[in-house]
């Protein structure tokens, strides 16, 4: 169900946008609607109804990016929830050889967002942050996942030739099971 690119068929994504960064400009967009006194959506059965744009860390190298970014902190979009995966690699390599984001945290504070930090492999620490949004009243949030790109398979964590790979024998799908269950 789930491809190289998140796609509108899918339950739960609207927009199939992937790592070009669209989907934060999206967002803010969608954000300043429900705002609007007549959106549909804030007379429905929601209280606060809210954007979630959960973006990779390489696709934050994009202007738009940080066009959208800036937009939603002027705006105060209070109801725009960004979730990062930051596991520091990127299709070409790692984020710091292609184009560094650090300060990573700092940028998105200059760009007037509420921040915070996670392991981005504990769920139960995801879900408390999730359970506490938004950060702050008057800002839209960024939730930065640390993470590690092909956790719990030694052989391709952090190897940037995973991430499109396709075409896995069945013997080899079988071997990275076996992976995870010695994990």
């Amino acid at each position: 169900m789930l491809g190289g690119h998140p796609e509108h068929n899918i339950p739960g994504v609207e927009v199939s946008t992937g790592s070009l960064g669209h989907g934060l400009s999206i967002g803010v967009g969608m954000a300043l609607a429900l705002r609007h006194p007549s959106s549909l959506i804030t007379r429905s059965i929601f209280t606060y109804p809210r954007v979630f744009v959960l973006m990779g860390d390489g696709e934050t190298n994009e202007g738009s990016v940080w066009e959208a970014a800036l937009s939603a902190g002027k705006h105060k979009l209070s109801n725009l929830m960004v979730i990062i995966d930051y596991n520091k690699m990127q299709v070409y390599g790692p984020t710091a050889k292609v184009q560094d984001l650090e300060p990573f945290s700092d940028k998105w504070k200059a760009f007037g967002f509420a921040t915070t930090e996670v392991d981005g492999h504990n769920t139960g620490e995801i879900k408390r942050t999730l359970e506490g949004l938004p950060l702050e009243s008057d800002k839209p949030s960024v939730i930065i996942c640390h993470t590690v790109k092909g956790k719990g398979i030694k052989k391709i964590e952090n190897d940037p030739s995973w991430h499109h790979k396709r075409g896995l024998t069945d013997e080899e799908i079988k071997s990275l099971y076996k992976a995870l269950e010695d994990y």
